[in-house]
């Protein structure tokens, strides 16, 4: 009898290459190194500084923030004590950190050894946008729902699409406060979505200029507006994930653009010199140039590269924060290849 014996480190030497016009990139699916033992849970969102240093929110509460060098060696862990659910973060042109908190309805600033420098919003006290996280159990007892008897961990996504439903204002910062980013004139936005349906614009000093939006499904409106980011002419582009399209602003809140077909539920945005990336969390990847005109789309439904959170270091190369339900990969990195 001949044994033969399948490589243990097989997937470290399986190429996999999404491609479509001008854009190739191969999939590292499990990038980064992390110490033994290392608790991977969740990475909902991430940033890259300068040097190519990758700083990532995570659901672990001992250290809300983890860091890791350009090669993607894990460096050290902070936020410990001040962070509670971690969700969107940036690095601001002062190279400090803005992490939004959806827990405790805030975004903090912190250092990159991760001392608090100031704080947006109020803390644990959520604004009034209508907002019922326990809507779907007011219906089932109305007798409007009628599955009562099915697990909450079978439902959960139901259950936040009927609180998101629940909305009934933009409300003033914040309530669950879901993406943040800094302009080019220092100007602070945050999406606040996944108790409110609003954009906020704050001055560099942090003082609120102005909200907009409010719950819809129409051009200029959100059902949850997920992420956040400006471009380099100042345009504020949202993810809006359950409503499954992108709308595009001037730095005052005006509708420039939407995007409503061809998507898989944007989770995040990022931009480039070139071009703005739109991460899908159904499967896909949309790239916009500079004249917000869809340059290329990779990936298919339920594809691979499903993503909660994205990042790039700035050099055309992005990395993937999958879904807790993807067969346990946690960070991703998509390489360009041309």
């Amino acid at each position: 009898m001949k044994v033969i014996h399948g490589r243990k480190d097989r997937d470290k030497f399986t190429k996999s290459v999404f491609s479509a016009g001008d854009f190739t990139f191969s999939l590292d699916p499990d990038y980064g190194n992390f110490p033994e033992g290392f608790d991977h849970v969740m990475f909902p969102s991430g940033c890259c500084d300068s040097e190519g240093n990758l700083y990532l929110t995570t659901r672990n509460l001992e250290w809300p923030i983890a860091a890791l060098d350009r090669d993607g060696n894990y460096v050290k862990g902070i936020g410990k004590g001040l962070l509670t659910e971690t969700h969107g973060i940036c690095i601001t042109p002062q190279d400090t950190i803005l992490c939004a908190d959806t827990g405790c309805h805030v975004v903090r600033e912190l250092t990159k050894d991760g001392e608090l420098i100031s704080e947006l919003g109020n803390f644990n006290k959520p604004s009034d946008s209508g907002f019922d996280a326990n809507a779907w159990r007011k219906l089932q007892r109305q007798g409007y729902l009628v599955p009562t008897d099915i697990p909450f961990k079978d439902n959960a996504a139901w259950m936040f699409y009927e609180g998101a439903r629940s909305i009934r204002r933009a409300a003033p910062p914040f309530n669950r406060p879901t993406g943040v980013c800094v302009a080019p004139n220092g100007c602070i936005y945050v999406s606040d979505g996944y108790g409110n349906a609003s954009v906020h614009r704050f001055s560099a000093d942090g003082k609120l200029i102005r909200t907009w939006g409010g719950p819809g499904d129409e051009p200029g409106k959100f059902i949850v507006p997920h992420c956040v980011w400006a471009d380099k002419f100042s345009r504020i582009w949202v993810g809006d994930r359950e409503g499954n399209k992108v709308n595009v602003f001037d730095e005052e809140g005006e509708l420039i653009a939407c995007v409503t077909e061809g998507l898989y539920q944007p989770t995040e945005i990022f931009a480039d010199d070139e071009y703005v990336y739109v991460a899908e969390r159904g499967g896909g990847l949309t790239i916009f140039d500079m004249n917000m005109d869809i340059a290329g789309q990779i990936g298919f439904y339920n594809s691979p590269i499903r993503a909660h959170g994205m990042c790039g270091d700035g050099k055309g190369n992005l990395f993937l924060m999958p879904l807790t339900t993807y067969d346990g990969h946690y960070l991703m990195k998509l390489t360009r290849e041309r």
